[in-house]
């Protein structure tokens, strides 16, 4: 039996992340931070969408390079809270930062840590990244 669970989890039909759990999780982590000053983060996990870590952050800073510093804050509390959640698979991670009251200033989580590949971090990356 735990050879047909491995196969049905490898392929994304069993033993998946508890979604709302998740989501709390990373919302505590994330606004309990002396950088967050307003927004959400968002945890998607769904067989059609894929699995996504997203939300549009206004953080502490007023200039790219200090939003670009908070942002890595919350990658880094996003990675350590993701990696100790249950059943989670590999998610990209797509966290878009402004400074408060300038939306046209805005840092990608790519911007912050460079993807592996593709467009878009993931979590693996963010893993990598802060384990350095």
């Amino acid at each position: 039996m735990g050879i047909i669970a491995s196969l049905l989890t490898a392929c994304g039909l069993g033993g998946r992340s508890d979604a709302a759990a998740v989501q709390e999780a990373l919302r505590v982590a994330v606004e309990a931070l002396p950088e967050h000053r307003t927004g959400k983060v968002q945890f998607q996990d769904s067989n059609s969408a894929g699995t996504t870590i997203s939300g549009v952050l206004v953080l502490a800073g007023r200039d790219r390079a200090q939003i670009e510093q908070s942002l890595l804050v919350v990658l880094e509390a996003v990675s350590d809270t993701y990696d100790q959640q249950p059943g989670v698979r590999t998610a990209f991670v797509r966290i878009e930062a402004h400074p408060e009251g300038d939306r046209a200033t805005r840092v990608m989580s790519a911007d912050a840590v460079a993807p592996s590949s593709g467009a878009n971090t993931t979590t693996e990356d963010l893993t990598a990244y802060f384990a350095e």
